[in-house]
């Protein structure tokens, strides 16, 4: 990469990013496992934050390869055990019938991501520019360390307010391994990834053949958790009812990914060659319509909690996630008018807007789907359970990948019928998936099994 990088060249260092973003999803099952089997959630969350904390700090102190190795595995693992378990330990503090409250909370923390997603690069981009990655990946640990100590500062405070049955919940394993078994896993983990990292590093596989093997790997992954919940003892009928009902909220989130990034791709592509970046004598940094996405969520989030908290129960996690990926799709609907043009033919503000109905949909995808995945959750998989948020992520992002290759911005007709197809076929799929939840609920209704929107061991 250019100077005062980590010493790799762009090519290898794009497809290393690819395996990298796999590779953190694929460690939320893995963080799943350790909440469900062997630390409870609460502290499964705080063991991934001393993980990215030591991640980040072999990425700064480390030098070489050594460093870059050592510090990403470190980070994928730690943000893979962190990001199940906030979704777990944040979905009980609610009970079983506040979902109002629940979506209303699941809103804010998502607001918290995106105010860290917009001000951490600022920062630490800065710091690596003027004084190296060392030092940006630095002040990522260091604030890292600042928010676990005002963490561990009001823990006792925040456990004792639970009550004792939602404390044990998400303090102890719902379903605690034997010794033998914890090790064991342990062993066949390090295995293959040393597995995985002698085939690299011996170029038996290279990097852009290695993501795609952890893509295949997480797609594989999602059909084992459906099928072993759907199969397991352990599971009640009415757990098992809900998560059939999960299933379609799964489809639904991962169509509404592969819209999502489209803006990070094919949007990104769009602006370049159509976008029109002036507006009277002032022309917009290029970069800057990068910016729409976090700056809508930072304007939107708090007003949209305060709507589910008014509404209470009265729309249920299905409708707001189904109706958010029809959204969605009318986002890349907006652009149509202006596909085909020349350069410099769309208006920034065309995009803007497209983006704008996009985040609105994210909106009701994004932290409903959190709280949903926590609503459905059994009890003897809450923290694997709540992986599959990430994994529906994971597979919107690779589906995004897939369809960007039929995007011509050269061909008029071809980019008009990109646009349409995108479009419309997330309108299919939000409105699938609110016609097969109100179905599946229909059946469970007929069966006289609990509401589905009730979490498991709340």
């Amino acid at each position: 990469m250019g100077d005062g990088g980590l010493g790799l060249e762009r090519t290898p260092a794009t497809a290393l990013m690819g395996a990298y973003g796999a590779l953190v999803y694929l460690c939320t099952v893995a963080g799943g496992w350790l909440a469900d089997r062997v630390l409870g959630a609460e502290r499964t969350l705080l063991g991934g934050t001393l993980l990215l904390v030591a991640g980040h700090a072999s990425l700064s102190a480390v030098p070489g390869g050594t460093g870059v190795a050592l510090g990403m595995v470190l980070v994928a693992v730690g943000s893979g055990s962190l990001k199940t378990a906030a979704i777990t330990v944040l979905g009980h503090v609610f009970g079983q019938d506040e979902q109002g409250r629940r979506d209303a909370g699941f809103q804010f923390f998502y607001l918290g991501i995106n105010v860290g997603a917009l001000l951490g690069p600022l920062l630490t981009g800065w710091l690596a520019q003027h004084r190296g990655y060392p030092a940006g990946f630095g002040a990522a640990a260091a604030l890292m360390v600042i928010g676990l100590l005002g963490y561990l500062a009001l823990r006792g405070r925040y456990l004792a307010q639970l009550g004792a049955e939602r404390r044990h919940v998400v303090t102890r394993p719902g379903n605690p391994a034997p010794p033998g078994d914890v090790i064991r896993m342990a062993l066949t983990a390090a295995a293959v990834l040393a597995v995985l990292l002698g085939a690299v590093v011996s170029r038996l596989i290279n990097l852009a053949d290695l993501a795609t093997i952890l893509l295949a790997v997480t797609m594989t992954l999602v059909v084992a958790l459906f099928w072993q919940m759907l199969r397991s003892a352990r599971v009640s009928t009415p757990e098992r009812t809900r998560v059939k009902t999960f299933i379609p909220l799964f489809i639904a989130s991962s169509g509404f990914w592969s819209i999502l990034n489209q803006t990070y791709g094919v949007l990104a592509v769009y602006s370049d060659v159509r976008l029109d970046r002036g507006i009277g004598n002032w022309v917009m940094p290029a970069a800057w319509t990068q910016s729409f996405n976090p700056a809508y969520i930072l304007l939107l989030s708090a007003p949209m909690a305060l709507l589910w908290r008014r509404l209470g129960n009265r729309v249920d996690s299905a409708s707001k996630m189904s109706v958010g990926v029809v959204i969605s799709g009318f986002g890349m609907l907006v652009l149509l008018p202006f596909a085909g043009g020349g350069e410099a033919s769309t208006p920034v503000l065309a995009l803007a807007a497209a983006v704008l109905v996009i985040t609105t949909g994210e909106l009701l995808v994004g932290p409903v789907g959190m709280a949903a995945t926590a609503a459905h959750a059994p009890a003897a998989y809450r923290a694997r359970f709540s992986s599959l948020y990430f994994l529906s992520m994971a597979l919107g992002t690779a589906l995004a990948g897939v369809l960007s290759r039929f995007y011509d911005p050269l061909d008029a007709a071809t980019e008009t019928r990109y646009f349409l197809a995108c479009g419309a076929g997330a309108i299919i799929v939000g409105l699938g998936s609110l016609l097969a939840v109100r179905w599946l609920a229909g059946r469970a209704r007929g069966m006289s099994t609990p509401p589905m929107e009730q979490p498991a061991g709340a």
